[in-house]
């Protein structure tokens, strides 16, 4: 037999032994009834009599299958819960059958609202009430200020409204700057390094990603130790790694040498070492591929060489600067001072040196000389302060290699003329050799001497110089002032400047789709600007630049969107196959490689 159809048997017969004691007990109304039987007695008088079958009191005895079942028994009794042997002994309460089928219309919601109608006539919020409120006359109570004293750390309402709108403003930037660029894939994760590591320089050639780290030694916390790493950069692998104990290395480059089997690195380091790093591929022992290592160390300083720029290829030659003024020009195949056999010798390694203060004084000519040396004497005099020329970046423009410029310490950007040079200590010049910008179209200045507003140049000391290959004329500079100003160096006038939140790290030019772009790396974000320069041409066919207005940021990564960093070292920008990327360090033993895309 089916299990609902036995419940409804046995819902039928309780139903029937309930109905045939209430007909058994309803004459007896005497006071002597026990609390069952007034229970059982207790109904309500609307209630219409059902017409049931009873059976006496007894065994049932029937077939349970072939009794009939009433239809209007499940109809008048909602479900009860029953027990395979037993009596139902607890209250319960049969509603009237109109009252249950007007309640399966109602729901919850109307139940709920219905109550807190009959508790409150009128909601607190209703509009009758604030129209209400807006009819009675305010009553305003005067504030009493009794307390003179000063407030300290009450912040205005202004204030608070302005730092609101200020992280609105934020939020919105985050969010369009994450249009432009994803972090795709980290490198160096292999190298367990001890704590306060950090990435001071890295560099893209071939395929290959060089990171160069500063760490301190576990058992001699005041040394410091280097690392260089050699990575594949679209898979992350490590190709090879070398650890020198003791050394601080400052800078690290690939020489770009072309149909060169082996991989040579240029290192520099804060006691003025310059070392040859060369990699070449040989088979193992057991035929597997193997890497052969090969180590050249000279010093011509004895002075952190901060400077190093290579600009001969096809015969691998470099200058290296540091900062007592002394730039070395090093033939990298042989790690030996690069002699010219038509020079007198003097222009591979010399020492730059400042004005003395006796030179300086001026005697009153008034002529074109002298104004141009009235708008560079200023910077002279800063100089003269100093014992030494302390250099920290090197370029050379490619229409003249001979002619060096020199970002130093004092803010200053020094042409000197390494042609026929007769002594290994070389002033700076009086005029610059010609590069004082403004000498040509002066910039009126401010009467005072505060050289934040005077200087020519940068403030505080330039961080880097870098030439732009598309525009041979330009020159950009970086510095620890906040600041990054681009020169034409041909015309002498400064072009255009950004200014910034946090000193300048270093800087790069990336040309795309004949726009100049220029990313800046503080150590907060990497922000990329679009210069929007101007090309003016003469009749002669000379360049002339010019920024009618002012750059424009594109977007920024800021140091939060790199796990793991709390601040930006280093960063080199690469291009591949019309997709730019860039790979970033800071304070740890990991860089973090990110693809951008430059468009509005």
């Amino acid at each position: 037999m089916d299990r609902l159809q036995q419940l409804e048997e046995k819902k039928r017969k309780l139903q029937e032994l309930r109905e045939r004691r209430r007909h058994a007990q309803a004459p007896n109304t005497s006071s002597s009834s026990d609390g069952l039987v007034k229970h059982l007695l207790r109904t309500t008088t609307n209630v219409p009599k059902v017409i049931t079958e009873t059976v006496s009191v007894g065994t049932q005895t029937e077939n349970f299958e072939d009794a009939e079942v009433p239809n209007h028994a499940s109809e008048a009794f909602p479900g009860l819960i029953t027990y395979e042997k037993g009596i139902q002994t607890e209250a319960v309460e049969f509603k009237e059958e109109e009252v249950c089928e007007e309640s399966q219309d109602v729901s919850v919601a109307d139940v709920l609202a219905e109550e807190e109608a009959s508790k409150s006539p009128r909601s607190p919020g209703s509009p009758e009430e604030h129209m209400e409120a807006a009819a009675k006359p305010r009553a305003v109570v005067p504030y009493v200020v009794e307390n003179q004293a000063l407030t300290i750390g009450t912040r205005s309402f202004s204030l608070l409204e302005a730092l609101d709108q200020d992280r609105l403003s934020l939020t919105q930037k985050e969010l369009d700057n994450m249009q432009h660029f994803h972090v795709t894939h980290s490198l160096g994760p292999a190298l367990l390094l001890a704590g306060g590591a950090k990435c001071v320089w890295v560099d893209y050639y071939a395929e290959l990603s060089l990171a160069v780290l500063q760490h301190a030694d576990e058992n001699a916390p005041q040394s410091t130790n280097s690392v260089v790493a050699v990575y594949k950069l679209n898979t992350a692998e490590l190709v090879d790694a070398v650890e020198f104990r003791g050394q601080a290395l400052l800078r690290g480059e690939f020489l770009r040498r072309k149909g060169s089997k082996v991989m040579s690195v240029l290192l520099t380091s804060y006691n003025g070492k310059t070392i040859l790093y060369e990699m070449r591929a040989a088979a193992g022992a057991d035929g597997s591929l193997a890497v052969e290592r090969n180590i050249t160390t000279r010093n011509y300083h004895h002075y952190p060489a901060l400077a190093l720029w290579q600009y001969h290829t096809t015969e691998p030659r470099v200058l290296v600067g540091s900062t007592d003024g002394t730039v070395s020009e090093l033939d990298v195949l042989t790690m030996e001072p690069y002699r010219d056999p038509t020079s007198s010798g003097f222009s591979s390694h010399f020492k730059v040196a400042p004005l003395p203060p006796s030179a300086l004084i001026d005697e009153g000519d008034a002529s074109e000389e002298t104004k141009i040396q009235s708008l560079f004497k200023p910077q002279l005099e800063r100089l003269s302060r100093y014992d030494e020329v302390a250099v920290t970046s090197i370029v050379t423009m490619p229409q003249d290699p001979g002619m060096l410029y020199l970002g130093c310490e004092d803010g200053g950007i020094y042409k000197v003329n390494t042609h026929g040079l007769e002594s290994r200590s070389v002033p700076v010049d009086v005029q610059n050799n010609g590069f004082v910008p403004g000498a040509q179209a002066p910039v009126p200045m401010k009467a005072h001497t505060d050289h934040y507003e005077t200087s020519l140049f940068h403030s505080l000391p330039v961080t880097g110089l870098y030439i732009c290959r598309s525009a041979p004329n330009l020159l950009l500079s970086s510095s620890m002032d906040w600041e990054c100003a681009v020169w034409d160096v041909v015309n002498c006038k400064r072009v255009t400047r950004i200014e910034l939140d946090h000193p300048v790290v270093s800087c790069e030019w990336v040309n795309y789709e004949e726009r100049h772009y220029v990313f800046v790396l503080t150590p907060a974000a990497l922000q990329v600007y679009d210069l929007r320069l101007l090309p003016e041409f003469s009749s002669t066919g000379e360049v002339a630049w010019s920024a009618p207005k002012r750059p424009v940021e594109l977007f920024s990564i800021g140091v939060e969107n790199c796990e793991g960093f709390s601040f930006f070292a280093s960063f080199k920008t690469l291009q591949e196959r019309n997709r730019f990327f860039v790979v970033l360090g800071g304070d740890s033993a990991i860089q973090h490689c990110a693809e951008v895309l430059l468009h509005d």
